[in-house]
């Protein structure tokens, strides 16, 4: 079952590179792509659409304004759109923290594209099944992540 066909999907990233690389792999596994270089044009595309994101994605680290910030914003408003954090410098603390204002899952950088895309199936199946969920909780990556290494290994895949 693949839980990211025609989902609608926003990535926020100030790298363009990785904006790029982010919606390839997403729009290879399905999903309809949205790119926001700043938070700022993350709200306004959030806000305005006639449609709603069915998940953002969001680096951490942006400049004006960071990805905390945006997970903060989004989740004031649409206290139920999945949001998962990614970033190449995270702690311990900061990923308690996205994950207390709201997000789903934090992973970091570099990732491969089997864990990015498995996380992303994860965190819609959690929404698909509902509040009080087993296992409903954030997403931390850490199980995902090495079941996810494992399969990239068997498949060949590569970083992002």
């Amino acid at each position: 079952m693949n839980s990211i066909l025609n989902k609608s999907v926003l990535i926020v990233d100030d790298d363009a590179r990785m904006l790029r690389a982010l919606e390839k792999v997403l729009t290879g596994a399905g999903a309809r792509v949205t790119c926001a270089s700043w938070a700022g044009d993350a709200i306004e595309l959030l806000t305005g659409r006639q449609r709603q994101m069915d998940l953002v994605i969001t680096d951490l680290r942006m400049p004006l304004v960071t990805g905390l910030t945006v997970v903060y914003a989004i989740h004031e408003v649409f206290p139920d759109l999945p949001i998962v954090v990614l970033t190449a410098l995270g702690s311990p603390e900061m990923k308690a923290e996205c994950l207390r204002q709201g997000a789903s899952a934090f992973l970091e950088k570099p990732l491969n594209t089997a864990q990015l895309v498995n996380v992303v199936e994860k965190v819609f199946a959690r929404r698909m099944a509902g509040p009080g969920t087993a296992g409903a909780g954030p997403d931390t990556g850490s199980a995902v992540s090495r079941e996810a290494s494992n399969q990239e290994n068997a498949m060949g895949g590569r970083k992002l």
